[in-house]
């Protein structure tokens, strides 16, 4: 095995990770990246490693306790992996590392290593080695057998993530796989509502899945973790039994090559439905609206995330009310609706050129302003988040998680129509002056820039839990009784939004070439 050879395409990828960083905005990015997750980490650390180790050694109920901390981190590594593309990014393809004299198992080992040496997989490492740290300072279990589970956890995490990603993957490529999956996510969301009042009773019905849960790896790691007798060696049993199946599962999904989609001949048509809800923006916006509805249409990606946006803001306004005082429920419930208009867009909103290509060349080529394809977008993704407000509307009136009358429906419509029109203004700037070239065909991943994240993370996490923590300062800040105060906050986002385009297109006709650069790769 040519160790020397796979240890510097390892080292290859950290050098390449850092030349990302010695530009101006990278450094930024790196600071900020590098600031929040240490305070991050030492916040986790401090509350949830130590300090739940404290609680379940006193509590007398060690092993529940770390089982449900390592689901947790288990389960959020799963969803950052594969949603987000955490630690899943191919930086090097076999064809390129087919360069080197390196036979077929040893680049199977670079690839991985590379993905597995990813710094998130570190963050997760270090919170897990928190909790058995805990675990053992305070009399719970062994230091040896505590460091084996998370060593073990951790490899059968990034498994299954793999796993999970490449099942995913392969079911997108197919037709109707999207909305397959879509009720199989929804299916998963309603589980905890539907079995949580079954475990608080204890019902005997769910004895056979409280068994199988056993059998998981977490089970298996908190079992190791907090036991110095036989049973800490069934833990360990349990995750190596995951790790090889898991394994032999890859194995199995990597040698099965995915159904390349063919071409197929169609008549070219002026009017389709996508020309003509475009009309519907007038009739010199409906043809370039019409083909952005049909680009995203066709895009893995977007189907998945787009039908989402319903369902997860439903849940939303129903589980945050719940976890705030009794006069902060409206604004909790308030900021939750909020984000539903741009939701299932704004992903693509802040990056609206990264996925056509070399194809935005063409887009300069056609006997209109430039500009108009800018504008043409981001219609689009106006025109997409609106239709997903009727909808959340009529499930909030069906399930109110709060008294609603004719006042506070029009209060939460025109919420989410001003966060919209917010999104969509500053997506437009993201757009412009921090865009990145992303993979179309590619189901998941994060192929976002570092102000789109911060414009996107951010601005989801501000309306989740900003009205959250004011509502503990001034309970009394918004309520039913200030309904009157949407119709001007709609007006000004509104009005923002439009003198936002107007600027944006401007600056959209002087950076064209800069933009049809990163496109297609050139910076």
């Amino acid at each position: 095995m040519n160790t020397k050879l796979m240890g510097e395409l390892v080292r290859l990828r950290y050098k390449l990770m850092w030349a990302k960083t010695r530009t101006r905005n990278g450094k930024i990015a790196l600071f900020f990246a590098g600031y929040i997750l240490l305070i991050m980490v030492m916040a986790i650390l401090s509350a949830g490693g130590v300090g739940a180790g404290i609680l379940a050694v006193r509590s007398g109920k060690g092993y529940p306790v770390a089982a449900a901390l390592l689901a947790g981190l288990f389960l959020q590594a799963l969803l950052a992996t594969v949603l987000l593309g955490f630690g899943m990014t191919a930086i090097f393809s076999d064809s390129e590392m087919r360069r080197y004299p390196l036979r077929a198992p040893e680049r199977l080992l670079v690839r991985h290593l590379i993905g597995i040496l990813d710094p998130f997989w570190f963050l997760i490492l270090a919170l897990e080695l928190g909790l058995a740290l805990g675990m053992y300072i305070y009399g719970a279990g062994s230091f040896w057998l505590g460091l084996i589970a998370v060593l073990l956890l951790f490899v059968s995490n990034y498994l299954c993530a793999r796993v999970l990603g490449l099942l995913v993957e392969r079911l997108v490529s197919k037709k109707g796989g999207s909305t397959i999956l879509l009720g199989a996510i929804m299916c998963l969301g309603l589980l905890p509502a539907a079995i949580g009042p079954q475990l608080k009773k204890g019902s005997p019905a769910l004895r056979p899945i409280i068994e199988v849960l056993r059998s998981t790896p977490p089970a298996g790691a908190a079992q190791a973790m907090t036991h110095v007798d036989l049973a800490a060696l069934g833990g360990l049993a349990i995750l190596a039994g995951w790790i090889i199946g898991l394994t032999a599962a890859l194995v199995v999904l990597e040698r099965w090559p995915m159904k390349a989609r063919v071409a197929q001949a169609t008549k070219l048509s002026w009017d389709s439905p996508y020309e003509r809800i475009g009309a519907w923006l007038g009739p010199q916006n409906a043809i370039l609206v019409g083909q952005w509805l049909r680009f995203y249409s066709r895009n893995n990606r977007f189907r998945m995330i787009y039908p989402l946006a319903v369902p997860l803001t439903a849940f939303l306004v129903v589980v945050f009310p719940k976890q705030a005082s009794p006069d902060g429920r409206f604004m909790v419930a308030l900021g939750a609706f909020s984000i539903v208009g741009f939701m299932g867009t704004v992903q693509f909103a802040v990056n609206q050129f990264g996925y056509v290509g070399g194809g935005f060349r063409r887009y300069m080529l056609l006997p209109t302003n430039p500009a108009a394809v800018l504008r043409a977008g981001s219609y689009t993704f106006l025109l997409l988040g609106s239709a997903l407000i009727p909808l959340a509307t009529l499930v909030l009136i069906l399930f109110p998680p709060i008294p609603l009358d004719w006042h506070t429906v029009l209060m939460f419509v025109g919420s989410a129509v001003t966060a919209m029109f917010a999104m969509n203004g500053i997506a437009l700037w993201v757009t412009l002056l921090a865009p990145r070239r992303g993979n179309y065909s590619a189901s998941f991943g994060n192929d976002l820039s570092f102000a789109a994240n911060v414009v996107v993370i951010g601005g989801v996490m501000a309306l989740l839990f900003l009205p959250r923590v004011l509502a503990r300062i001034w309970p009394d800040a918004v309520g039913p009784a200030a309904w009157w105060m949407a119709l001007p906050l709609v007006a000004l986002s509104v009005a923002s939004y439009f003198t936002s385009l107007r600027r944006a297109e401007q600056t959209f006709v002087a950076r064209r070439e800069r933009l049809l650069a990163i496109m297609e790769g050139r910076a």
